[in-house]
C-alpha cells in the first residue's frame, strides 16, 4: 500500500507536490489499512479539481513510478518510460518518490531522470524496522555501463550484480531488468518485489465496453465472483437477475436476464445503458479490491453512474476491503457532503492550477484549517478551497 508519494517536473506539476496517506490510529477501522504493526494508511484518496487542473496527472505520475520499476527497455535508443516534463522546465530532470508496503515491509524508492536516461535511483527498505539499502544506481555517461550497489542484507551475489550491471540500460530501472533477464535464485528478493508490482498495482485505466464480454466470461467460470456480481447488480436496482454468455459458433454475446413482477426476459449487452455497462465494468476493480490486496488508480470513477450508485460503490469498498487502496479523481462534489468524507477529510485533495505559472498544486482537505463544524461541501462550493473553474459571463460577444 502507498504510504507517501511526491513528484516534481511532470506534465502540469512543476514544483514538489505530495500525497501522504498516513493516518492516526483513532481513525475508523473501515477507513484505514494496517500494512505493518502500528502503521495506518488511508484506504481511500479522492482528488478534486476543475477540468485541466491536473488532477489526473497526479494519478498518472503514481502509475508512472511503478511502471518505471516494472517495464524495461530492450533498445538503448528508446526514451525513458515517462510522461512529459513541465513545459517551462523541460530541460530539467523529473523526480519521483514513493514509499509503499509489501507484505509488511516498507520500501522507499527515489528516481531522478530525463527523457533520455535515468540519472539516479535509490531503493531502500525496512526488513527489520530499520532502514537498509536495497540498491542504488547512478549514471556514468552515454554508452557507459551504470553503477549499481546492492545492500548486503538483500543477499544478492557479486556475480548476479554483474549481470544486472551488464543488462541495465541507461533508459530503464534496475528492478525492471528482472523482467528481461533470467537471474539466479539469489535474486529472489528482486523477483518478489517485481511480482508484487505486477500483481497488485493497477494504473489509470478503464475497462472498455467491448471488454465486458471477456470480463463476464471470467465471471461465469467463478461461482464466488458470479455471486458477488449478481448481488451488486440486484442492489443497484438494474432488474438484472442473471446473465448468459451465448455463442453461435462465430460470435459471442452476453445476454442479461431482466426480471419483472410478471416474467423474465433476456436482453443483449448492446441494449443496456452506458451506466449499466460502466457499473458492470467497474465491478472488476471492486471485487478484486475487497477479496485481495490491491492498489487501484482510477480516473473519473463513476462518471456514468447515478450519484447514489457511486456512493454505494465507495461504501462497499470501505466496509468490505481489508488491505486495498482506492485512489481516484472525481467531479462529483456531492460526495463532500457525506459524513464519511466530511468527517475524514484526510482522504480528499484539491488540485488547483496556477494562472501565473500554469502548474498544478495539490492540497489535502484537512490542511485548510477548516473548523470541524464547517461543511467541506459548502466551503468547496463557495470557492474557499479552490479547485473550481473560474467561469465568465454566459453572454457571447461575436464582434
Amino acid at each position: 500500500m502507498i504510504r507517501d508519494f511526491w513528484v516534481e517536473n511532470y506534465y502540469s506539476i512543476k514544483e514538489h507536490q505530495e500525497m501522504d496517506f498516513e493516518v492516526r490510529h483513532k481513525e475508523d477501522e473501515w477507513m484505514r489499512v494496517e500494512p505493518a504493526p502500528g502503521v495506518y494508511l488511508s484506504k481511500l484518496g479522492i482528488i478534486y479539481g476543475a477540468n485541466a487542473s491536473g488532477k489526473s496527472n497526479m494519478l498518472k505520475a503514481m502509475q508512472n513510478v511503478f511502471d518505471l520499476l516494472f517495464i524495461s527497455r530492450s533498445n538503448r535508443n528508446e526514451p525513458v518510460l515517462s510522461g512529459m516534463p513541465f513545459a517551462l522546465i523541460a530541460d530539467k530532470p523529473t523526480k519521483m518518490f514513493v514509499s509503499f508496503y509489501v507484505e509488511g515491509i516498507r520500501y522507499d524508492y527515489l528516481i531522478e531522470y530525463t527523457q533520455k536516461h535515468i540519472i539516479r535511483e535509490l531503493l531502500e527498505y525496512f526488513p527489520k524496522k530499520s532502514k537498509s539499502l536495497f540498491y542504488e544506481r547512478s549514471f556514468n555517461g552515454d554508452n557507459k555501463q551504470v553503477s549499481i550497489k546492492v545492500g548486503t542484507s538483500v543477499g544478492i551475489k557479486t556475480k548476479t550484480i554483474d549481470m544486472l550491471i551488464q543488462n541495465t540500460l541507461n533508459n530503464h530501472t534496475v528492478l525492471s531488468t528482472y523482467g528481461k533477464v533470467s537471474l539466479p535464485d539469489d535474486a529472489e528478493p528482486m523477483a518478489k518485489l517485481y511480482d508484487w508490482i505486477r500483481d497488485h498495482v493497477h494504473g489509470v485505466m478503464k475497462i472498455n465496453d467491448g471488454d465486458v464480454l471477456s470480463q463476464m466470461r471470467e465471471v461465469d467460470k467463478d461461482s464466488k465472483r458470479k455471486k458477488f456480481y449478481m448481488q451488486m447488480l440486484k442492489k443497484a436496482d438494474f432488474n438484472i437477475s442473471d446473465f448468459h454468455v451465448l455463442s453461435n459458433g462465430r460470435n459471442e454475446t452476453v445476454a442479461f436476464v431482466n426480471t419483472t413482477s410478471g416474467d423474465n426476459f433476456e436482453l443483449p449487452d448492446n441494449t443496456q445503458s452506458a451506466g449499466t455497462i460502466r457499473f458492470i465494468a467497474d465491478l472488476k476493480y471492486l471485487y478484486d479490491a475487497i477479496t485481495g490486496s490491491h492498489i487501484y488508480l482510477l480516473d473519473e470513477l463513476g462518471e456514468d453512474l447515478h450519484y447514489d450508485l457511486l456512493l454505494y460503490y465507495i461504501n462497499v469498498f470501505l466496509f468490505n476491503s481489508d488491505s486495498s487502496q482506492l485512489i481516484i479523481t472525481s467531479q462529483e462534489a456531492s460526495l463532500l457532503a457525506e459524513d464519511l468524507i466530511n468527517e475524514h477529510r484526510q482522504v480528499v485533495w484539491f488540485a488547483e492550477k496556477s494562472h501565473e505559472t500554469a502548474s498544478s498544486v495539490y492540497t489535502r482537505a484537512d490542511k485548510f484549517g477548516l473548523h470541524k463544524n464547517l461543511s467541506l461541501y459548502n466551503s468547496y462550493r463557495i470557492g474557499r478551497l479552490g479547485a473550481k473553474p473560474e467561469i465568465g459571463s454566459p453572454f457571447i460577444d461575436f464582434d
